[in-house]
């Protein structure tokens, strides 16, 4: 069955219980915001008003004000940004700054207008910037009073509502346009209108998709830099075909569409467009060029493995002696709700509430949950060492319940015995992801990870279990939680297999540190003496083998299989 098929609501379903990062749930509420129908007409003239209400440049532009412009200069001015500087925290900061960018320097164009104790002047002098902010302020369309803005060369009207625009009433010495975060669903309409030496157009976070690309080829030849980051472009042929007629195309910024996470990404773009410099704000190195033709596999531009990996836990407590015939180990398990098959089946007809369900009890009394949860306990064998306060949680193990069916997967990587440094298989999980879209969301979420300790007892069966082939025993599992870790997963980064994540219990916190462009899975520990690699700094992450912290420390990995020159 496909989607079509599902019932009404099947895409809130699916992203219903997703834990979605900061940045992108302000975006999902931006674009929710966008969808709607009948927005308020706001032009350009009335968004600059609102936008100079706002800022400090209200007072001096208010000709009903008691106070003069020499009052608001040396009482009211400094007072507001006394007040941003000493007393704003960090979010009330970058408000004020929003409020407060419309161009650079507003402190000049205040000090003239005072200096000739003449409103007037400050309203022409606003009208002679090279650089006019209007974002943030709920725009849906430009209108003429953006023509008296002749000397502007580059216009910010990010995190509008345009849909539209009108390239008549654009500055004709327009370099830089921003237009991230609006409404723009093509460009055909304005693309081959737009300033002539225009060398910046940004994009992203619009709601361009396949169709759309087909205007970038009537985009200005002078263009040499393009962000289309963040859009809903799966088809990567579709929007190369138009930006390789463009000659001075030389940065490109694609990722955050399904079509950078498909397998030959970065490999089809570099080859496709020679003259490109910067893909997704990273170089591209000699090396990141084939030397012969390359000619992706169609399966290659429309899936890719999706890869968690776990590098190595160090230092979990040692765990006590178990009695014979109980096993135990450790494993790490995740959800991945949005590559999750089972689950995306089950919801197509039925609400996440229904995603757990539980089934009846069995009619053997004898094997109640509790009686079996302590027979495990029994066989647990503390020794001196192993009963400090430390090891505490061993004794918090909890019967895992057989009775509950759970229609979506809990992937889990292989099982191990304790070591002061723990390895496990690479990669420890692996999808295939014909869904790219589904590929792209997940690495705007954060995902959960938990280190588990099981202790498992097989049971050996009676002589009335032998009779009853129907007989229903709970499995002898009992688990302890170890670890719950937040990694917030960033946007792919083509010139990096996978995004590395560091977590001990020292943070004091839930949330793992991302590692940056860093590689944790060239560093080495080991148990035995530390030397130094000759002719390399002790500090040297790849010169020697470290030893292992003393604290519970993780290190995870998460990517995407991807084709290289």
């Amino acid at each position: 069955m496909s989607p079509e098929d599902a019932l009404e609501g099947y895409q809130d379903r699916i992203e219903t219980g997703v834990d979605f990062t900061l940045l992108e749930a302000a975006g999902r509420y931006h674009k929710q915001k966008c969808l709607k129908e009948n927005i308020p007409r706001v032009p350009f003239s009335v968004a600059l008003e609102k936008k100079i209400k706002t800022s400090i440049l209200n007072g001096f532009f208010d000709e009903e004000s008691n106070l003069s412009l020499q009052e608001h200069w040396e009482i009211m001015l400094p007072i507001s940004l006394w007040d941003n500087e000493k007393f704003a925290n960090e979010e009330g900061k970058i408000c004020f700054h929003n409020c407060n960018c419309i161009t650079d320097d507003m402190l000049m164009l205040i000090k003239k207008a005072v200096k000739l104790n003449d409103r007037k002047i400050l309203n022409d002098e606003l009208k002679l910037v090279n650089i006019l902010r209007v974002n943030d302020i709920e725009m849906t369309e430009l209108d003429s009073d953006l023509t008296e803005f002749k000397n502007v060369v580059t216009l910010n009207l990010t995190c509008n509502y345009i849909d539209k625009i009108d390239p008549t009433v654009l500055p004709l010495g327009l370099k830089v346009f921003e237009l991230q975060a609006n409404r723009l669903s093509d460009v055909e309409h304005f693309a081959e209108y737009l300033p002539s030496e225009m060398s910046y157009l940004g994009l992203s976070r619009n709601l361009l998709n396949n169709d759309s690309a087909l205007g970038l080829a009537r985009l200005p030849h002078s263009i040499t830099v393009l962000d289309l980051s963040d859009n809903d472009i799966y088809d990567l042929n579709s929007v190369l075909d138009p930006l390789a007629l463009l000659p001075s195309l030389t940065a490109l910024q694609l990722a955050g569409n399904p079509c950078s996470v498909c397998a030959a990404y970065a490999r089809s773009t570099i080859s496709r467009l020679p003259r490109l410099l910067w893909l997704d704000n990273r170089e591209i190195l000699p090396t990141d060029r084939s030397v012969e033709p390359f000619e992706p596999h169609p399966d290659d531009l429309r899936t890719a493995y999706f890869n968690f990996t776990v590098f190595r836990i160090m230092s979990a407590i040692q765990p006590p002696k178990a009695e014979k015939g109980a096993v135990t180990a450790f494993h790490v398990e995740l959800e991945l709700p949005l590559l999750d098959g089972m689950r995306r089946q089950f919801l197509m007809f039925r609400q996440n509430e229904s995603l757990t369900e539980m089934m009846p009890p069995p009619e053997d009394e004898d094997w109640s949950e509790s009686k079996h949860t302590s027979d495990i306990g029994s066989r647990m064998i503390l020794e001196p060492e192993a009963s400090s306060h430390a090891s505490d949680i061993y004794a918090r193990l909890v019967y895992k319940n057989s009775r509950v069916i759970s229609h979506y997967t809990t992937f889990e990587s292989n099982r191990v015995q304790w070591n002061k440094i723990m390895n496990f298989q690479e990669p420890t999980v692996r999808i295939f992801c014909p869904n790219l879209t589904a590929l792209r969301d997940t690495f705007r979420t954060v995902i959960t990870l938990r280190l588990i300790y099981s202790v498992t007892v097989v049971s050996k069966p009676n002589k009335a279990d032998k009779k009853s082939a129907l007989s229903l025993k709970p499995p002898g599992e009992q688990r302890v939680t170890l670890a719950t870790i937040r990694c917030s997963l960033k946007r792919l980064d083509w010139s990096q297999n996978s995004q590395h994540f560091h977590w001990d219990d020292s943070l004091l916190t839930d949330d793992a540190i991302h590692w940056g462009d860093g590689d944790l899975s060239i560093i080495q520990y080991g148990l035995g003496a530390v030397k130094p690699t000759k002719g390399k700094p002790e500090t040297d992450p790849t010169s020697s083998r470290q030893l292992p912290p003393d604290n519970l420390t993780c290190h995870f990995g998460f990517g995407i299989d991807t084709l290289r020159a």
